[in-house]
């Protein structure tokens, strides 16, 4: 690694947290489901979030997927909100989460129904480069999936 970037265990860069209870009128539910049709069915209560909220599925098969929320809603029963400290580039540790997300669902904890193994994803080491690298990093990443799109659409 070079002389000015750190390691740190994701756990020490984000926290898995919960939306803020609420029975405060009828909004979005927002499960998987609904975050990937973008057809909603609305609840009365729940734990509310924020459009622009990172929520990371915790159980069932695709534990470890992030989604962020176009709409204020109520929080899904299998998410979680994703807290990233906010000294680091999102994108950059979202590129990271996405790395390992094949690892994380083929080690899911739970025999009935599967969990994302939160030891595992708290352990996960990110290598962190100084802010401005970060970006440079999200951008390179971002151009090259671009350039990949591009060569299987054209396929």
């Amino acid at each position: 690694m070079p002389p000015n970037w750190v390691a740190l265990p994701l756990g020490e860069i984000c926290t898995l947290a919960e939306g803020s209870p609420s029975n405060n009128g009828q909004k979005p539910y927002l499960d998987v489901k609904s975050l990937r049709t973008e057809n909603y069915t609305m609840k009365d209560a729940g734990k509310f979030v924020k459009a622009g909220t990172m929520l990371i599925l915790v159980d069932g098969e695709n534990s470890g997927e992030v989604f962020t929320t176009p709409i204020d809603g109520y929080q899904g029963s299998t998410m979680k909100v994703l807290v990233i400290v906010p000294y680091m580039n999102k994108q950059y540790v979202l590129n990271f989460i996405k790395l390992y997300q094949n690892a994380l669902r083929n080690n899911k904890v739970g025999s009935a129904i599967p969990h994302l193994n939160k030891k595992m994803f708290r352990e996960l080491v990110l290598p962190i480069p100084p802010l401005q690298e970060q970006g440079r990093i999200t951008q390179a990443i971002e151009q090259y999936e671009n350039l990949l799109n591009s060569i299987s659409g054209s396929l």
